[in-house]
């Protein structure tokens, strides 16, 4: 350009320059407003052929969808319609008739499966009216189904063509046969709040460490310390839940998925209970779209006697885990009930006395040597507790509330550095409701979110897991949506947020609102992860 300036004269730069100055004022504009990125026909002025238009494939005259694959596409690809594209529809409708009847009449069935409790079409009904029933196929060859509404059993087989159906186990029924050959755990129970108790359950001030029975390896099965008598029973996890499905279903909606049961019962009760809760755990984990594991909850808050049975515990499970499920995460939920005082030194040598094994220093040295990947710190527990102390604020005394003990837990988590030796995710148990509505308006949830997710995310939990839609409280149920599914202020408040990457939920799939996969489907607008227990 520069030797092209050189050589010409005068008048002829002059020209050049007018000329420029005018393609720019007169045509700028209209290359402004043309999209660079754009292939012709494609914009919304583009044109597209209509169906009228696209010839029907048809399977007689040898056309298949090899037709639109490159040349080069390997050969192990096959590619044949079995069913012509036109055919389809009609071999949907004869299978999917009569509440999938035929498919039900013909053998063989799979060792599980699911149908709906009314007759539906469901080319039309994207749910199951009237709920689900789950069926596992027992070594005998009947079918144990329960009806995942009412809980109702009834034991079905075909003789000949014929379906029986019975109200009580059969002579010849057995327990559903393990699908890796492993023996099944003798309990069935799932992950439990801090409130849970049985019949083991003392008073602290009465457990010796050094006395009880004691298994092959020596754990001592001793009672565990009582725990806050205002949290509660625990959730109830079904034998018969729908695992299988429940995975199948966050996987299509595009969920990040954990598997979670708490093993440390089974830990305490020997080891061949141990290595069967183990082994069920896995077999939930091998499947398809399963990321990690999540093996405790609460950790040493309940069930142990002493930290060095806690170190163990998380030794041996951490070491079972990582021998069967190579690659996945591993993660596990602690409780520190004195990061939540904050400056009340009254309030923080309360929840010492009360809860000996998971003191701040205590839980520190379980993370610390644990080896896994997340921790997840359980928040909103201790509300009732908290409130009976106080702090002093801008020179003002004043109750220690949930934003307060909020704030106050997750500044100390920072400042112990636990997420430089884990990643840090938070689990939150305050923004249920046990209703059939959330009985908090748009200005009350907003505040509630703000104080128990927003603190917890602005001062470093990567993740906040909400417990939990629809976990169960023996004839209660906490919900964070409400009853049907319906949105209320706080799911709204939580969307509104824009923290769907940074939110999860811990999912029941015994006990959901209206199926596994609605459920499932409703929750994933407001989450990217859930936690599936087992």
């Amino acid at each position: 350009m520069k030797g092209f300036f050189t050589g010409i004269s005068r008048r002829e730069k002059q020209f050049a320059v007018a000329g420029i100055v005018i393609a720019l004022v007169f045509f700028m504009p209209f290359l402004a407003m043309a999209d660079p990125g754009s292939i012709p026909g494609s914009g919304p002025s583009g044109t597209r052929p209509t169906s009228a238009q696209e010839k029907a494939l048809d399977v007689k005259q040898g056309d298949s969808c090899k037709d639109v694959l490159p040349a080069d596409t390997p050969s192990y690809v096959v590619c044949e319609w079995l069913t012509p594209p036109q055919d389809a529809a009609k071999v949907a409708a004869f299978w999917a008739a009569d509440g999938g009847a035929n498919f039900e009449k013909a053998r063989p069935l799979p060792q599980d499966y699911v149908r709906c409790n009314q007759k539906t079409d469901l080319s039309k009904e994207p749910n199951c009216r009237g709920g689900q029933t789950f069926c596992e196929e027992l070594p005998s060859g009947w079918y144990k189904c329960v009806n995942m509404v009412n809980n109702e059993v009834t034991y079905e087989k075909y003789v000949d063509g014929k379906k029986q159906v019975l109200t009580s186990p059969p002579p010849d029924a057995m327990t559903p046969a393990d699908r890796d050959g492993a023996d099944r755990a003798p309990s069935d129970s799932g992950t439990t709040d801090p409130g849970s108790t049985d019949s083991r359950t003392t008073d602290p001030g009465t457990t010796d460490p050094g006395r009880g029975d004691t298994g092959e390896t020596g754990r001592p099965a001793v009672p565990s310390p009582a725990p806050s008598d205002e949290l509660g029973p625990g959730p109830t996890v079904r034998s018969a839940a729908p695992v299988a499905t429940a995975i199948t279903a966050a996987s299509k909606a595009g969920l990040r998925i954990w598997v979670e049961n708490d093993l440390a019962d089974d830990f305490r009760a020997g080891d061949a209970q141990f290595r069967a809760a183990v082994a069920k755990l896995v077999a939930a984990a091998q499947r398809p779209g399963v990321v990690g594991v999540k093996f405790a909850d609460y950790l040493g808050f309940r069930d142990f006697t002493s930290a060095a049975q806690v170190k163990q515990f998380v030794s041996e499970a951490t070491k079972a885990l990582r021998a069967k499920l190579p690659g996945k995460r591993l993660a596990m939920g602690v409780v520190v009930p004195e990061l939540g005082c904050g400056q009340a030194e009254q309030c923080v040598a309360d929840m010492r006395s009360r809860y000996p094994l998971v003191t701040r220093s205590r839980v520190d040295d379980y993370i610390r040597t644990s080896g896994v990947d997340r921790v997840y710190v359980a928040s909103g527990l201790f509300g009732k507790s908290y409130g009976g102390f106080k702090v002093t604020l801008d020179g003002q005394e004043s109750a220690i509330t949930p934003a307060i003990a909020a704030q106050a837990q997750w500044m100390a988590v920072k400042a112990l550095g636990w997420d430089a030796v884990v990643q840090i995710g938070s689990r939150e148990y305050g923004l249920t409701h046990s209703g059939q509505s959330s009985p908090w308006d748009k200005e009350r949830a907003q505040a509630e979110v703000d104080a128990r997710v927003g603190n917890a995310i602005g001062l470093g939990a990567q993740t906040v897991t909400l417990w939990g839609h629809r976990i169960s409280y023996d004839a209660d149920h906490r919900r964070i949506l409400d009853a049907g599914l319906a949105p209320n202020a706080v799911w709204q408040a939580l969307i509104g947020k824009g923290m769907r990457e940074r939110l999860s939920v811990l999912f029941d799939p015994g006990n959901p609102e209206v199926s596994v996969s609605a459920d499932i489907q409703a929750l994933a607008k407001g989450v990217s992860e859930i936690f599936v227990l087992v």
